[in-house]
């Protein structure tokens, strides 16, 4: 194997603090496809950690993805793989091996190697809660047959859709297509599904390039994205989501911190040389929601409400108001109010607040503004207010709040 060794000042973690050098480097290979947006993130998260605690040295596969053919990696000393395992014969050597291991994506949920990954059940329930939050009444989801982490998603979109008392999703799993001939027949079988729904629809798809196929699928089908059919990937990978017609609305994945984590796991076994009993598994939580068009409506019955929760979607966060939306609409604040209530269960002003605060979860997860400037571009005249009416809706100040999302 060619190594490169990444030059870094180490700072041991805290518990042993011993000295590291480049003569004594850890060598340590990564397994990663990093052509998903989830490998790249995967690789800043072990690049951060190597930065702070290294060097090692390091053999960045360039043909790693789940499907890792046999051999390549046997008869390697070296002292740690960061992998994605799909293979149960592969995961067998590796656990047998005195290589420590950690796996990366939770293709495997058999304890036989240390797991750091995705919560995908999260990732579906925070999928539901966004086309909750869109009132919708029907909801559908599409994946993958035989795949654990479509399914995960699957359980948690169900799940909290029951909770809340909504009809459980119409299914459809597919095989994934291998050829253009398996793509063309694979989209046919979506089209068809598609026109069965009963819309408009709420409908979740395992991932960003799956929804990518459903909204071409809505195309054939002539379905309108998102008035019938709105639709929400996985993953926020940005080519994917711009590039789909209409833009996709995606669940945004912490793939930097389940690289972080996972290195910061492998480094832990490597320094103490032994195996985690049984295997240590760490499932780390979804971002948010990043708002595209593909689910930019809200399914409400009643055309003034729908009108105002529209609005409201646009311009809460450049200052609008309860009574400006009522002048808007010509129609007198009891009545306005009496039928909000009625079509969403809570009031306009709650909802202006609502909106604001998504949006200033998102950007306290995605950028690094200070929170002054953040309200700013969210419409709160005052940091202060912004700051306690975070904390009365979330429970933590903003500032925690972006702590616990990015695992710094």
């Amino acid at each position: 194997m060619t190594c490169v060794t990444v030059s870094a000042p180490y700072h041991a973690p805290p518990g042993n603090r011993m000295k590291r050098t480049r003569r004594n480097a850890l060598h340590v290979a990564v397994c990663v496809d990093q052509f998903r947006s989830h490998g790249r993130g995967v690789m800043r998260g072990i690049a951060r950690f190597v930065e702070t605690y290294g060097p090692w040295s390091l053999f960045i596969d360039p043909l790693a993805d789940s499907h890792y053919p046999r051999g390549r990696s046997e008869n390697w000393r070296g002292d740690g793989i960061l992998t994605y395992i799909e293979d149960p014969q592969r995961a067998d050597r590796l656990s047998a091996s005195a290589i420590p291991t950690v796996e990366l994506f939770a293709y495997r949920l058999d304890r036989k190697l240390p797991l750091v990954a995705h919560d995908d059940v999260a990732v579906g329930r925070m999928a539901a809660e966004h086309l909750l939050g869109r009132h919708f009444r029907w909801f559908a989801f599409s994946g993958y047959v035989n795949t654990l982490w479509s399914d995960r998603r699957q359980q948690g979109f169900t799940e909290h859709l029951t909770k809340v008392g909504c009809p459980p999703p119409a299914t459809l799993l597919i095989q994934r297509p291998e050829t253009l001939a398996e793509w063309e027949k694979v989209q046919q079988q979506l089209t068809n599904w598609i026109k069965e729904l009963h819309k408009p629809v709420g409908l979740l798809a395992s991932s960003d390039h799956h929804a990518q196929r459903i909204l071409d699928a809505c195309q054939r089908a002539n379905v309108v994205v998102p008035e019938e059919v709105a639709v929400i990937g996985v993953d926020n990978d940005e080519e994917t989501c711009r590039l789909s017609d209409p833009p996709l609305t995606s669940v945004m994945l912490n793939s930097e911190r389940v690289g972080y984590e996972g290195a910061k796991l492998l480094d832990q076994l490597m320094r103490r040389k032994l195996k985690a009993r049984p295997a240590k598994q760490m499932f780390i939580p979804p971002l948010g929601v990043l708002a595209r068009q593909s689910t930019d409506v809200t399914a409400i019955n009643d055309p003034l409400v729908a009108h105002a929760a529209r609005t409201i979607r646009e311009r809460a966060c450049h200052g609008l108001s309860v009574e400006e939306l009522v002048r808007s609409l010509h129609i007198s604040r009891s009545i306005f109010y009496q039928r909000f209530h009625t079509a969403l269960g809570r009031s306009p002003h709650y909802e202006i607040l609502r909106v604001q605060l998504d949006r200033v979860k998102s950007l306290l997860v995605q950028t690094s503004l200070p929170l002054k400037e953040i309200a700013e571009v969210c419409g709160f005249n005052n940091p202060n207010y912004l700051n306690v009416a975070f904390k009365r809706e979330m429970g933590v100040t903003p500032g925690e709040y972006r702590e616990q999302k990015l695992g710094h």
